[in-house]
């Protein structure tokens, strides 16, 4: 059986080099993010013959899906999942694939597998000087929404985040929970960001504040997921401010020109959401399919 563990701080280090893709765009290869949701998703990683394996557990430990092993024995390191799900008396489920992972779970294991999209799930992909620049007939709606937001709200400002505003976010963070009736202190995604602002110089984060007055009214940061690709974690903002939400977007990726895309990352099946990712006009949509055996 494989020995699967939490994952911990000091093995994003460790792992890095099975993610280690000068391409990579995808979400799913940051180990900041395994590490932070770590116990909201219950995210346990094992190693075979120098090869990674990420599962997904429930709240019992018991392994809901595997995600697709990278490394040097992709192959022995499936063969190995499916023993693993056998010696657990449980009929294994690939999760999290893309469609490159697809193609290769089914050459290594040809009609095991029934494969469905899981599009709550997928990545919203933008090509950076898009959402810097809001250039063209589909950015008009969005340009309207920042030039009516500057034209309605006085002394507007723009910062990066750094050590001495890292409070004015989580002030953001906090409002925003207030705002959407929620309890900050029983809310997993703020526990989240308070983790990743106490890391913000370890994990090599970047982000943004943006003022209207001395009111923090939106924030927003990320993680490099490779020299191409940004990673937008969170993002959150005032709703009675109109339009902030399109303004935060067009001022931070103005910082992150020397990226191509900026991955904003998955809907979770929300459908307001969606919309909202729609609007942006993403250049990639990376679709993600579980697979279970036949």
């Amino acid at each position: 059986m494989l020995n699967f563990k939490l994952i911990e701080k000091n093995d994003i280090e460790k792992y890095k080099k099975y993610y280690d893709c000068s391409e990579a765009i995808s979400c799913d290869v940051s180990l900041i993010n395994s590490y932070l949701w770590r116990n909201e998703f219950n995210i346990k990683f094992a190693i075979y013959d120098d090869t990674l394996i990420k599962v997904y557990c429930k709240t019992d430990n018991t392994i809901w899906g595997y995600c697709m092993p990278t490394g040097k024995n992709v192959k022995g390191a499936v063969n190995a999942v499916m023993a693993d799900a056998d010696e657990r008396g449980v009929k294994p489920a690939f999760v999290m694939l893309t469609n490159g992972q697809r193609s290769k779970l089914e050459s290594l294991m040809p009609s095991r597998f029934e494969y469905t999209r899981s599009p709550e799930n997928q990545d919203y992909v933008y090509l950076t000087e898009d959402l810097a620049n809001m250039s063209g007939k589909k950015f008009h709606a969005k340009r309207n929404h920042i030039s009516k937001f500057y034209k309605t709200y006085d002394n507007v400002r723009f910062e990066k985040i750094s050590r001495a505003n890292i409070g004015d976010a989580l002030d953001v963070a906090r409002k925003w929970c207030a705002e959407s009736g929620i309890n900050p202190e029983e809310y997993s995604e703020f526990a989240v960001i308070c983790e990743a602002f106490e890391n913000y110089e370890a994990f090599n984060m970047r982000g943004a504040l943006l003022y209207v007055g001395d009111t923090p009214a939106a924030m927003t940061a990320g993680t490099e997921i490779s020299k191409l690709a940004f990673d937008v974690n969170f993002e959150k903002a005032l709703r009675k401010y109109d339009g902030v939400y399109a303004v935060i977007c067009n001022e931070f990726a103005k910082t992150l020109t020397e990226y191509k895309y900026i991955n904003r990352e998955e809907d979770m099946g929300i459908e307001g959401l969606r919309k909202s990712k729609l609007s942006y006009n993403p250049i990639i949509i990376i679709d993600r399919y579980t697979a279970n055996l036949r």
